[in-house]
């Protein structure tokens, strides 16, 4: 999995497409109505496949420029996944993405609920009305429930230590024409009092 989310948007994207049309495709067999030609359930894989694989890419894309790169997202991944930051990392980017991470699971603590609750009633009642295939998808959508009611605090306490322990370290983003990895003195950790700044070079006129 982790050597996937590492492919260069132009292996990722046909991957995604294919996944993507293929179980759209496969899920309006099994529920569809029986009138319909596989020649309609094709294009609207195709159709479908297509706006998400579009949508999902620019995603991917901004994510990954704002990470510096599909391998340094990757390994956040890895990292909020083990819960440990690991030595070597930069604070002033990885703080910035756990933060964003950080507000998207705030937000999940009632999107999550709300979306997958709505979901499983409208798979109720498409069982009851239409066929009962649809029970299983129910049982899906309140897997979701369940799984977004206990891991979104889990995740929440995870993301806040790796804040914690990211703020204590320098930040090593070196400026242009300095070697990378230089560590960098943090922002307001110097001060002088009034009247010992070093003298200008037009002072000594």
């Amino acid at each position: 999995m982790d050597r996937i989310r590492r492919l260069p948007l132009p292996a990722l994207l046909p991957i995604m497409f294919v996944v993507v049309g293929g179980a759209y495709f496969a899920i309006g067999f099994v529920t569809g109505h029986a009138g319909e030609s596989i020649a309609d359930r094709l294009v609207s894989a195709l159709i479908y496949a297509a706006v998400l694989t579009i949508g999902f890419g620019v995603l991917i894309a901004v994510r990954r420029r704002k990470a510096g790169g599909a391998d340094e997202l990757s390994r956040m991944q890895r990292a909020f996944k083990a819960g440990t930051v690991p030595p070597a990392v930069d604070p002033a980017v990885w703080i910035p993405m756990f933060e964003k991470w950080r507000r998207q699971y705030r937000r999940n603590r009632w999107f999550g609920p709300v979306v997958f609750g709505l979901f499983t009633a409208l798979g109720v009642w498409l069982a009851v009305t239409e066929r009962p295939v649809w029970w299983l998808y129910v049982a899906l959508f309140l897997g979701l429930v369940v799984w977004s009611v206990l891991a979104t605090p889990r995740a929440l306490r995870k993301i806040d230590a790796m804040l914690e322990e990211l703020r204590r370290r320098p930040i090593t983003s070196a400026p242009a024409g300095s070697a990378p990895g230089t560590p960098q003195p943090t922002a307001g950790a110097a001060w002088t009092l009034p009247g010992d700044e070093a003298p200008r070079p037009d002072d000594a006129s």
